[in-house]
């Protein structure tokens, strides 16, 4: 019998917790000491956190002798920063920033594992406008102020693309970075004019500001379907400890994957308190497909959007970067 008023998902999700703390069998060989290793991920907050939490639950990680430690960052870039500085073990983030900094010499940074693929229309980004607007259209963004949660990000980039593509110039877009939990009240304040999000930022908006409109998907209006979104990196020439660890932990976390993919309630409802939701603003989230598996050809679409906006001059070697 589940507690009164909670939610059969998120009670499922307690008692898996509390089954799987009190587990003590199964364990991997851990570090010298016999310690679990822990991998240190930099992570912008999202409700996909919830695949962690289900590798937790499950014992994926506990089985890799493996725990994790979650440092909550505000943009890709800053993400991309910790891991190369050391700071992180793996990033978690959109792809773009990562390609950047691979483009610009990093190019010992590597897929650890893919996590997501876009969806279909209106599930991968939003476009926020205050509905007294004049802006009825992507190409309305040209001449603006446009709220974006990193210069060069994935929404930067594909905004660009759908101006363009909607008959606007996008070169005379002001692009302003802000936190994801900044934009919606700035353009509601009339900070900027519009602001580019993803979810749950996107719901929240809707719910907290009533004066906001959502124009569209920009990510679904210049890339395909299944094009990869997010994935979890690191660097190679690890030694020792780390190695071990990062390996054990890519292990784990694909399993994860697979696991998440075909119970997406039970994602939502771990996720949704690292996320800042509650349990039915959680399930009303649209399902993810994750896939941990990548390839060259898939990331190619993005690579593309990035040289005919002029972030990459040099080629990147896609294989390298994936494993392949």
């Amino acid at each position: 019998m589940r507690p009164k008023g909670i939610p059969l998902a998120l009670a499922a999700i307690v008692t898996l917790l509390v089954t799987t703390a009190c587990s003590t069998g199964g364990e991997a060989d851990t570090s010298a000491s016999g310690a679990p290793l822990t991998v240190r991920i930099g992570a912008v907050p999202t409700i996909q956190y919830g695949v962690i939490k289900l590798g937790e639950a499950r014992g994926f990680f506990n089985e890799q002798g493996v725990r994790v430690e979650i440092t909550n960052v505000d943009s890709g870039p800053n993400v991309v920063t910790g891991v190369v500085a050391g700071q992180y073990d793996v990033g978690w983030t959109a792809y773009a920033p990562v390609l950047l900094a691979v483009a610009a010499g990093n190019a010992g940074l590597r897929v650890v594992s893919n996590l997501a693929l876009s969806g279909a229309r209106g599930t991968n980004s939003g476009l926020l406008v205050r509905r007294d607007s004049a802006i009825t259209s992507f190409a309305g963004l040209a001449g603006k102020k446009v709220a974006t949660n990193a210069q060069r990000s994935a929404l930067t980039l594909t905004t660009l693309a759908a101006v363009a593509r909607a008959g606007g110039d996008p070169d005379t877009i002001e692009f302003q970075a802000l936190p994801l939990g900044q934009i919606a009240k700035a353009v509601a304040a009339k900070q900027v004019d519009a602001g580019l999000t993803v979810e749950p930022y996107q719901s929240k908006a809707r719910k907290q500001f009533s004066e906001l409109a959502d124009l569209g998907d920009t990510v679904a209006d210049v890339l395909p379907p299944g094009t990869p979104s997010v994935l979890v990196f690191g660097k190679k020439g690890l030694s020792g400890d780390r190695k071990i660890a990062v390996e054990r932990f890519q292990t784990a976390i694909r399993e994860a994957i697979a696991y998440a993919n075909s119970h997406q309630a039970e994602v939502k409802a771990a996720g949704a308190p690292l996320a800042g939701l509650n349990a039915e603003e959680a399930a009303a989230m649209p399902d993810i497909t994750y896939r941990s598996d990548v390839t060259p050809a898939q990331i190619a679409p993005l690579v593309a959007l990035m040289k005919q906006f002029g972030w990459l001059k040099n080629d990147i070697d896609l294989a390298a970067f994936v494993g392949a």
